[in-house]
C-alpha cells in the first residue's frame, strides 16, 4: 500500500535590506526563484515571505544599486541581512529601470508609495519638490486646490487623512498656505499612502493614512548637503556618532517677499511671508537586538496681508522609538510621540486690534509586535493610548479695539486602542489577511454640555440646561470594533485579484468654513452632540506586473458607507463660537469610484498614467427645516471631484546625467453653492440659492515641466540642478468663485485665481 504524499513544509524567509551606510532601503524588491515570487521591504527595510522547503536563488536590486545574488537552502526559517552597494553608471548609454510600486502576490491593496528619488525628478514649484503635491498624482487622490493645504482621498474631506511623520501626527502639513509642505525631501526615507485595505495597526481617520519616515544618518562618514532655489535655501548634514550611532540634522528657510513684489495685484504685492523648519534624527544601535531612534521637527510660518491681518503658526513634533528583537520570531517597537500645533492671528487694522491664539497638543504611546513563529502566518498585534488637548480660541484685544476679550473652554479627550492582524498564506494562490481594531474614546472635562429644547432647531436661545464636568471627569464615551479583511487570489505568477473590507472610526474633526485646511480652522473632539465619524469601505481590484517588471497595471473599484458626516447650517459661525454644536449638522454619506493606474518602469521613458472616477454625496435630513440640507435629498459633498487624471513622464537623455520630466493634471471643479437669481425685499437685495452644492467651479488643469541634472554617485562632491516651469501654459485656475448682482441681470460669476502665470525656477543642490 503506497504511503500518502506528505504536504511540503513551509518556512519563513525574512530579513532586512540596507545600503552600505546601514540605511534601510524602503520598497526594495527581493526576487525568488524558482517560483518567480517577490517580496517588498517595509518602512524599516524588512521583508518576510513564507516558502516551501527547498533551494532558492535570491536576487535583490534597488535603483542605482548593484544587484545582490545569493543561494539559500530553506529547510528552516532563515533571516538575511542584505547590503546593497552603489552601482556604477555607464557613460555610454543609460537605460533607466525602476521597481514596480505594487506586489501582485502580496495580500495588501490600496497602498501606494513613491520613491524619494522619483520625487526629486518631478517638476517643482519655485524649486521645491513636494510630498503632498506628488501624492495627488496617484489614483483616488485629488488636490484641495492651488495654494491650499490638504488633499482629498476617495471623496473624503482633508481632515479625514491621518498625516504622520515618524509616528507623530501632523495637524497642519502646509507652509505658506499650501504652496509647500512641511516635508523636506532631502531627509525623507519613504512615504506611503494607504487608502483601502488599511491594516488594523492604523486608526483615527476614515479616509487614508499618509505615513512618512525620516531616513537615518549614514554610518560611514560625515556628509554635508545644501540647496538653493528662488524662494528657499536649505542645509544639512548626517553621519556617524561613534561606532554605533548616527545623526541627521537639516533645515530650510524661505524668503518669498521679492517674488510677491512681482505680482500685479496690489494686495499680493504688499504682502509678506516666511517659513523655516528643522529636522533632526538620532539613531543608537545598542546591540544586535536593541536600537533607539529619536526624531524631532520644528517649523514656523508667518504671513502678513498689507492692511489688516498677520497670520503665524508652528508645528513641534517629536518621537522616541525603541526597537527590540526578542528572538528570530518575535520583535517589537515601543513609540512615544508628541505633536503640538499652535496658531496665532493678529488684527492690526485701527479699531480692530486683536490677537487670537488657538492650538492642539497631542501625546501618544503605542507598542507594536511582530510574530513569525506560526507556519504560513504573520501576526502583528499591539495597542496604545492618545491624549488630546485643544485650545479652540483665546481672544485678546489691545489698542483702540472695540472687540471684547473671550476665552473658549478647553476641549480634552483620550483614545485607547488595541489591534490584531493575522496574514495567512494557504498556498501560492490564496492569501488572507484578517485584522481587528478596538478603540475606546473618552471626552473629558472641563466641559459644559448644553441641553437643547427638543423639537426646535439647536441655537443659543434653545438651550434649556447645562451639565458641567470637572477637569478630567468623563463627560462622554464612545467605543467600537473596526474589522479589517483582505483576500488575494493569484491568477498566475504576474496577476492577481484582490478584495478588501475595512471599518474605520474617527473621534476628531476639523471645523472649517472652507473646503481646504487653513490656519484659522478649529479641531474639535467628539462629544454628546458630535458623534464619531464611521466609514465602511469595500474594494475590489485587479493587479498585473510583467515578469521583467517593465509594466504594471491596476484597476480598483470601491464603495464607502459613511456615518455622522459633518456639514454646516446656512450662515454658520465657526470662529470663537461657544455654542458651536448648534451650527453643525450631521448626516450620512456615500462615496464610490473606479481607479486605474498604468506604470512604465523600464527604458528611457518611464512614468505613469492614473485616472480616477469618483463620486461623494451627503444626505442631511434633520428634525427641523433649519437642520435639513437640500430638503433632505442627496447632494454632492464639498469634496466631490468626479474626474481626476494625472500623467507623469520622465525621459532619460542620451547624456547620462540629464533627465526631462513632465506632469499634467486635470480634475473636475469642486462643488459650490451659487445663486441663480436675486430679488428685492423692502428695498434690500437677497440672493436665491437653488440648493447646496448644485454648481461647480471650472475644471482644473495644469502642465509642469522640468529638466534635471542628476548627481554622479562616484564623485565625492555631488551636484545637481533642476530647471522647472510650473503652469506652463498660463492657466488661470480658479481658487474661488464670486458673484455680482446687478439690477436687471442674472447674477454674474467671476473667479479668483491664485497663480495665473507660468512660474519658472532654477534650483541647485550640492552634497559632499
Amino acid at each position: 500500500m503506497a504511503e500518502a504524499a506528505q504536504t511540503p513544509a513551509f518556512h519563513t524567509l525574512s530579513g532586512t535590506v540596507t545600503d552600505t551606510r546601514g540605511e534601510p532601503l524602503v520598497g526594495a524588491y527581493i526576487r525568488i526563484s524558482p517560483g518567480n515570487k517577490t517580496a517588498v521591504t517595509d518602512f524599516e527595510g524588512k521583508f518576510s515571505i513564507p516558502l516551501k522547503a527547498g533551494l532558492y536563488q535570491i536576487e535583490s536590486q534597488y535603483l542605482s544599486m548593484k544587484k545582490y545574488r545569493r543561494e539559500v537552502k530553506l529547510d528552516n526559517d532563515v533571516q538575511l541581512a542584505i547590503v546593497l552597494e552603489s552601482g556604477e553608471l555607464s557613460l555610454e548609454e543609460v537605460v533607466v529601470t525602476a521597481e514596480p510600486s505594487m506586489d501582485v502576490n502580496a495580500v495588501t491593496m490600496g497602498s501606494s508609495y513613491l520613491d524619494v528619488k522619483t520625487l526629486r525628478k518631478m517638476p517643482s514649484f519655485l524649486g521645491e519638490v513636494d510630498v503632498i503635491r506628488s501624492i495627488t498624482t496617484l489614483p483616488g487622490v485629488a488636490s484641495a486646490g492651488e495654494g491650499t493645504a490638504g488633499f482629498y482621498v476617495r471623496g473624503g474631506s482633508a481632515d479625514q487623512n491621518l498625516i504622520l511623520l515618524d509616528d507623530a501626527p501632523v495637524f497642519n502639513s502646509a507652509h505658506l498656505f499650501g504652496f509647500f509642505s512641511v516635508y523636506n525631501p532631502d531627509v525623507l526615507s519613504s512615504y506611503t499612502l494607504h487608502r483601502s485595505g488599511i491594516s488594523a495597526q492604523y486608526g483615527g481617520r476614515i479616509s487614508s493614512i499618509l505615513d512618512v519616515s525620516i531616513k537615518d544618518g549614514n554610518k560611514e562618514a560625515l556628509k554635508f548637503y545644501a540647496g538653493l532655489s528662488p524662494v528657499s535655501a536649505k542645509i544639512g548634514f548626517d553621519g556617524p556618532v561613534g561606532k554605533s550611532s548616527s545623526i541627521l540634522v537639516a533645515g530650510r528657510a524661505a524668503y518669498p517677499d521679492y517674488i510677491l513684489r512681482l505680482f500685479p495685484n496690489e494686495d499680493v504685492k504688499n504682502s509678506s511671508g516666511y517659513f523655516y523648519d528643522i529636522n533632526m534624527k538620532f539613531r543608537q544601535e545598542i546591540n544586535l537586538n536593541n536600537s533607539l531612534e529619536l526624531s524631532s521637527y520644528y517649523s514656523k510660518d508667518g504671513f502678513k496681508f498689507p492692511y489688516d491681518t498677520v497670520y503665524s503658526w508652528s508645528n513641534m513634533l517629536g518621537s522616541l522609538r525603541w526597537n527590540h528583537i526578542f528572538n528570530p520570531a518575535l520583535s517589537s517597537s515601543l513609540s512615544l510621540a508628541k505633536s503640538v500645533y499652535q496658531n496665532n492671528v493678529e488684527g492690526i487694522a485701527t479699531g480692530e486690534e486683536f490677537i487670537l491664539n488657538s492650538g492642539i497638543d497631542y501625546t501618544g504611546l503605542k507598542a507594536d509586535f511582530n510574530y513569525l513563529a506560526l507556519q504560513n502566518q504573520v501576526i502583528d498585534f499591539g495597542g496604545g493610548i492618545a491624549d488630546y488637548k485643544i485650545q479652540p480660541g483665546i481672544l485678546e484685544v489691545y489698542g483702540t479695539s472695540s472687540f471684547k476679550p473671550l476665552e473658549l473652554q478647553r476641549d480634552e479627550g483620550r483614545e485607547l486602542f488595541s489591534y490584531l492582524n493575522n496574514e495567512i498564506t494557504f498556498n501560492e494562490t490564496i492569501s488572507l489577511a484578517l485584522g481587528l481594531r478596538y478603540s475606546f474614546f473618552i471626552k473629558t472635562g472641563p466641559a459644559d454640555v448644553y441641553i437643547f429644547e427638543e423639537g426646535k432647531p439647536r441655537s443659543e436661545t434653545s438651550i434649556t440646561d447645562t451639565l458641567s464636568y470637572a477637569d478630567g471627569e468623563a463627560a462622554q464615551t464612545y467605543q467600537g470594533l473596526e474589522p479589517r479583511a483582505s483576500l488575494k487570489y493569484s491568477l498566475n505568477s504576474i496577476s492577481s485579484l484582490k478584495a478588501g473590507y475595512s471599518r474605520t472610526r474617527q473621534y476628531i474633526q476639523l471645523i472649517s468654513n472652507t473646503a481646504a485646511i487653513t490656519p484659522v480652522d478649529v479641531w474639535k473632539l467628539s462629544n454628546k452632540h458630535i458623534l464619531p465619524q464611521v466609514s465602511d469601505q469595500l474594494s475590489i481590484g485587479y493587479f498585473l506586473v510583467k515578469p521583467d517588471n517593465s509594466l504594471e497595471f491596476s484597476w480598483e473599484i470601491y464603495y464607502k458607507w459613511l456615518q455622522n458626516q459633518l456639514d454646516y447650517k446656512d450662515g454658520a459661525k465657526i470662529l470663537l463660537n461657544p455654542t458651536l454644536e448648534a451650527d453643525l449638522l450631521f448626516g450620512e454619506g456615500t462615496a464610490y469610484g473606479s481607479e486605474w493606474l498604468v506604470k512604465k518602469n523600464e527604458g528611457k521613458v518611464t512614468g505613469w498614467l492614473s485616472l480616477s472616477y469618483s463620486r461623494s454625496f451627503r444626505t442631511i435630513a434633520g428634525e427641523t427645516k433649519e437642520e435639513t440640507i437640500n430638503n433632505g435629498l442627496k447632494y454632492p459633498s464639498n469634496f466631490d471631484k468626479p474626474i481626476n487624471l494625472n500623467l507623469f513622464m520622465n525621459y532619460q537623455f542620451p547624456a547620462p546625467r540629464w533627465t526631462f520630466s513632465a506632469n499634467f493634471n486635470y480634475s473636475t471643479g469642486r462643488p459650490i453653492t451659487a445663486s441663480d437669481s436675486w430679488y428685492r425685499y423692502y428695498g434690500k437685495i437677497f440672493a436665491n440659492y437653488p440648493g447646496r452644492n448644485q454648481e461647480r467651479m471650472p475644471a482644473y488643469h495644469r502642465l509642469d515641466l522640468s529638466i534635471n541634472y542628476n548627481p554622479d554617485p562616484a564623485k565625492k562632491i555631488q551636484t545637481s540642478w533642476s530647471l522647472s516651469v510650473y503652469n506652463l501654459y498660463f492657466r488661470r485656475n480658479a481658487y474661488s468663485t464670486l458673484f455680482r448682482h446687478q439690477y436687471g441681470r442674472p447674477p454674474g460669476a467671476y473667479k479668483l485665481s491664485v497663480i495665473g502665470v507660468a512660474v519658472p525656477s532654477l534650483s541647485f543642490n550640492i552634497k559632499f
